[in-house]
């Protein structure tokens, strides 16, 4: 009979209940898939954190106790599929996942797994994701483009191509740890052209299609400013938090979004509230929204953007700020975005192109699981003192799992006595209390708030974009952490201004 071991064990973390943080609970993918041979034994042994002498531990399935350690021997005695739900409880609350056994005959072993009965996460089943397959790009700029959270690959090849023909690339080869594409616009003629990624392994070969639109250079679909041209964005193209306490059901501000709300209406309901300067919350890491002016935003050199959140003293949640120009010409947000650098930018505190994916909770009034696209995983807290909806997953989003892609800046906040400090960086994020976040008389005498230059975007590269003007404005959750009295670290906006227009 073959003993399987599989992950690394639950530790005592004295962090944990110092940090006053809810335990985690960390299978190889966030919804545990393992295949075993009939006969043979699993011994689970998960990796938590935030555990100690006195997390308790309660394994279940069917809805029956099977075990109270920090681990579980299965042993597979029938044919069949088996849910194992894994409770872990420390002084601050309890999270909860589920892993799923699939008992095999050793003959219906899959090819790639041997006669001991591997692990194989995820079913073995090849996947990887993108931030956007259709792309503008104008005369005389450069982007990259680049596949995400590969599982399963099985030491497959990658090959591109452009209009049919192989491309060489230096960031194709997988070795230097990505699997990427510089396309650079000033080699293609205006229009379109097809890019596809082909990945090929023993098994399977699979492929992504980029649709491809190089436009005419930067200006010339500048939208002038004009006597009519107002301060505060006029649409919101889209708003898509993730999850998070202070989205659907929190009644603190404002009027509450409707259970199976679209799009349209939860876009509208943005826009409603920054006309009366009330909050919206971009939920956990990577939640945005997205929003246009009706004229093009000039880049002045010094302060062009005026954007109202609510840090304190003793709480920041810094925002990262995205720009974009319609390069187009279509009025839609569809064009390459630039980050506009803050104080951590290219620092440790900071991790360009990364990728975080939710789960929604198989069951009502649970914690939120995340992956990323380090393999780290965790979790955006159920808290019923701030918000009592079933899900903190919202009907918009759909599905069961979405991914978010962005920047992340380092999570700062501490705990201790009950009490949670967020210091602020030093300048260059929303709702973030730095040294740009000031009351300026000349354009509102009554609020404080943040100020931003588009002097400040970067390329995909760190280099200077030298944007002429900007169109549209993404502002995006920046950090991973949350804390047992404040819940999950989620930027405020209160509105989006051009301020070289009088409010």
């Amino acid at each position: 009979m073959a003993v399987l071991l599989v992950l690394t064990a639950c530790s005592d973390n004295d962090g944990g209940e110092k940090n006053g943080q809810l335990p985690t609970i960390a299978f190889p993918v966030a919804s545990a898939r393992y295949r075993m041979e009939l006969g043979s034994e699993l011994e689970i042994v998960p990796r938590c954190e935030n555990v100690d002498g006195q997390t308790t531990y309660e394994w279940s399935m069917g809805g029956k106790v099977i075990g109270t350690s920090a681990s579980y021997t299965f042993v597979a005695e029938t044919l069949g599929e088996y849910y194992i739900t894994l409770k872990v409880t420390n002084a601050y609350g309890t999270t909860e996942d589920e892993l799923k056994i699939t008992v095999i005959e050793v003959d219906k072993l899959e090819e790639n797994e041997t006669d001991e009965g591997l692990f194989t996460p995820n079913d073995s089943v090849f996947a990887w994701k993108f931030p956007w397959t259709a792309i503008n790009i104008p005369q005389g700029r450069t982007l990259k483009v680049k596949a995400y959270m590969i599982e399963n690959d099985l030491d497959g090849t990658y090959t591109w191509t452009l209009d049919g023909a192989i491309v060489e690339n230096p960031y194709t080869r997988k070795e230097k740890g990505e699997v990427a594409y510089v396309l650079d616009s000033n080699q293609l003629s205006q229009g379109a052209h097809t890019l596809v990624l082909i990945m090929k392994n023993d098994t399977c070969e699979v492929s992504q299609t980029f649709d491809i639109c190089v436009c005419p250079a930067e200006g010339t679909h500048r939208r002038a400013k004009t006597s009519n041209s107002q301060s505060l964005v006029n649409k919101v193209y889209e708003y898509m938090p993730a999850p998070g306490h202070q989205v659907n059901g929190y009644t603190i501000v404002g009027d509450l979004i409707r259970d199976g709300a679209s799009m349209q209406e939860v876009c509208d309901t943005v826009m409603s509230h920054w006309k009366k300067m009330w909050s919206v919350s971009m939920g956990a890491q990577g939640g945005y929204v997205v929003a246009g002016f009706d004229h093009s935003v000039e880049n002045s050199g010094d302060y062009d953007l005026a954007i109202k959140g609510n840090p304190f003293s003793y709480q920041s949640e810094p925002g990262i700020i995205w720009v974009s120009q319609d390069v187009n010409g279509d009025g839609l947000p569809n064009d390459p975005w630039y980050e506009l650098a803050g104080s951590e930018y290219g620092t440790d505190n900071e991790t360009m192109e990364y990728a975080i994916t939710y789960y929604k909770p198989k069951s009502p009034r649970s914690h939120t699981a995340w992956k990323d696209c380090f393999g780290q995983t965790g979790i955006v807290p159920y808290m019923s003192l701030w918000n009592t909806h079933a899900y903190y997953w919202q009907d918009w989003v759909g599905g069961t799992e979405h991914t978010y892609f962005g920047t992340r800046l380092k999570d700062t906040h501490t705990y201790e006595n009950g009490y949670t400090m967020e210091p602020p960086f030093a300048w260059g994020y929303v709702d973030n209390q730095g040294s740009d976040y000031f009351k300026n008389d000349a354009f509102d005498a009554l609020n404080a708030m943040g100020y931003y230059k588009i002097s400040n975007a970067k390329m995909w590269d760190g280099k200077d974009a030298h944007l002429q003007y900007i169109d549209f404005v993404k502002i995006q959750t920046a950090q991973t952490g949350y804390s047992p009295n404040l819940g999950d670290i989620s930027t405020e906006v209160y509105g989006i201004w051009d301020c070289h227009i009088a409010k």
